[in-house]
């Protein structure tokens, strides 16, 4: 349970950091076009107070109770199961952890979640989004392959 206890400590940490970064580098609601190419990807600095695609905006009192409840049922269930469940689920669990304490940290201390990450094709722009959201959705593709996996057998 060492390994994967370090890799969302890793995680959490380069999720602040980057936030940080993006916050300090770059003014608030504006950009840095890193790949001019159609506009395909820049460095901006945007807040959400929803959830995902910024649904939900101005409910951020209601997010940090209910992220915080989550997650400690997922690491009390992931501790509880961790001799029962596969490394792909491991880390799937542990990923969701690390993206929702990162996200928690800046609702908390910042009010708001930092999102910098804006990929596109000229006008029509991908949400922006950070480490923490990168990493809850790398969960559900390992969630997905451990689903086809299973599956198959």
């Amino acid at each position: 349970m060492r390994k994967p206890l370090i890799l969302a400590a890793i995680l959490i940490v380069s999720d602040q950091f980057t936030k940080y970064l993006a916050d300090k580098l770059v003014p608030y609601g504006e950009f840095v076009n890193v790949i001019p190419f159609y506009n395909f990807f820049n460095i901006t600095n945007v807040r959400n107070t929803g959830a995902a695609f910024s649904m939900f905006q101005g409910k951020n009192f209601f997010f940090i109770i209910f992220i915080a409840v989550f997650l400690s049922a997922i690491a009390v269930w992931l501790y509880k199961n961790r001799l029962k469940i596969s490394k792909i689920q491991t880390y799937a669990f542990v990923l969701i952890i690390a993206g929702g304490f990162g996200n928690l940290i800046d609702r908390v201390l910042r009010g708001s979640v930092v999102d910098f990450l804006d990929f596109g094709i000229n006008s029509l722009r991908w949400p922006s989004f950070n480490v923490a959201d990168s990493c809850v959705c790398a969960a559900a593709a390992l969630i997905f392959i451990e689903l086809l996996k299973k599956n198959k057998r």
